[in-house]
């Protein structure tokens, strides 16, 4: 019994988004107007470090990658993608937002990808549209890499 209960606490998920303190959340939801969007899935070890904000309307976290020097101890890297919410015309077409050059079906989800930059659109429970969108300058994350950040992303703001 005591192996199946540590193999299940192995394999429990931690959503991304929770890495992000729950002060913080709540003070983007209340400049987002109500709603935050957020990635689920990150790539291994990429975590929230600090300097999240809304400017102009537009969401932009940043998820910088660390790794393990030994037990209990990590080290920041350089490397890092920004996680962006952008409002969206009511009338625009999405996979005009970022010049699309490929679309992947990712979790459910139609995702568009462009070199360095994977996005989808959705629209909140109030009406509004948004853009949720991995940008990448260092051109190291495959197409499917940024897209499967895009396609976990949803509205934590009640979380």
């Amino acid at each position: 019994m005591r192996v199946l209960l540590g193999v299940l606490a192995a394999t429990t998920f931690t959503p991304a988004w929770t890495y992000v303190p729950a002060p913080l959340r709540a003070q983007l939801a209340a400049q987002e107007g109500g709603t935050l969007y957020l990635p689920a899935r990150t790539p291994s070890f990429y975590r929230y470090r600090s300097g999240a904000a809304v400017r102009a309307g537009v969401l932009t976290v940043t998820f910088t990658n660390r790794v393990r020097i030994r037990q209990g101890l990590h080290r920041w890297t350089k490397q890092t993608f920004v996680w962006q919410v952008r409002p969206l015309a009511g009338t625009a077409d999405c996979r005009n937002w970022g010049k699309a050059q490929k679309t992947l079906q990712m979790s459910g989800n139609k995702v568009y990808w462009a070199p360095g930059v994977a996005w989808r659109c959705v629209t909140d429970a109030r009406g509004h549209r948004h853009v949720l969108a991995a940008i990448d300058d260092t051109g190291k994350f495959p197409d499917t890499g940024l897209g499967y950040v895009v396609a976990s992303g949803l509205d934590v703001s009640g979380r």
